[in-house]
């Protein structure tokens, strides 16, 4: 068995896309590592050459980068965290600039008919609570943000 090393992945797309296998097949026979089949010491040789390289390869980091990669990790945590909260502030605060858009329009009609003004007066209600809510929801985002702040 050959086994092919040391390939880029540039390198495999290229010998992969080939319309035929005579690239990959004459880099395999030149740099390919020869292991003959049934000779399990060659093959635990060459797992033991690959994980040696893998060890080598590794990153290792000091005490003090850990310490500052978990620091900016965090600081990056905390601002995602802080810009999504922004981010609720702001689609809760075009909601209710909707929603009393929409009641405007609403006390802009003057309805004849006892029914038709029932249903809008429900209608406005119903606008107002969400407004209230929203509101409420507004204060409690707003509260939370100026505590976590301090």
């Amino acid at each position: 068995m050959r086994i092919l090393t040391n390939v880029s992945k540039a390198e495999l797309d290229y010998l992969t896309t080939q319309p035929t296998a005579k690239k990959m097949i004459e880099k395999v026979k030149s740099e390919g590592i020869y292991i003959p089949e049934g000779d399990a010491q060659a093959a635990a040789d060459f797992v033991a050459m690959r994980n040696q390289q893998k060890q080598e390869a590794s990153l290792k980091i000091s005490d003090e980068g850990m310490a500052a990669l978990k620091k900016e990790n965090e600081a990056k945590e905390t601002k995602a965290t802080s810009e999504r909260k922004d981010s609720r502030e702001e689609q809760i605060k075009e909601k209710i600039a909707e929603l009393k858009k929409e009641l405007a329009e609403l006390n802009s009609k003057h309805p004849t008919d006892e029914k038709a003004k029932e249903a809008l007066k429900q209608k406005e209600n119903a606008i107002m609570q969400q407004i209230d809510a929203l509101t409420m929801q507004l204060i409690q985002i707003q509260k939370h943000n100026s505590e976590s702040n301090s």
